[in-house]
């Protein structure tokens, strides 16, 4: 039960870490700029894309 929670968490951190980089990455941008708009939104599809196939892929495998 342990490892099977363990395979369903980490990649849920590591998504949240990632969008998280890629949040802090946009902060640093100056505003207005080409690339601070695609920073915010690759860091918000990281979040609203990533989590939620996660947990879809993790139900196909049976991890929970």
């Amino acid at each position: 039960m342990p490892l099977d929670l363990l395979l369903l968490a980490v990649p849920l951190f590591a998504a949240g870490a990632a969008a998280g980089l890629l949040r802090a990455l946009s902060l640093r941008e100056p505003p207005g700029t080409r690339r601070r708009r695609a920073l915010t939104a690759a860091w918000i599809l990281a979040l609203l894309l990533g989590v939620p196939l996660w947990l879809v892929a993790a139900a196909v495998l049976k991890l929970w």
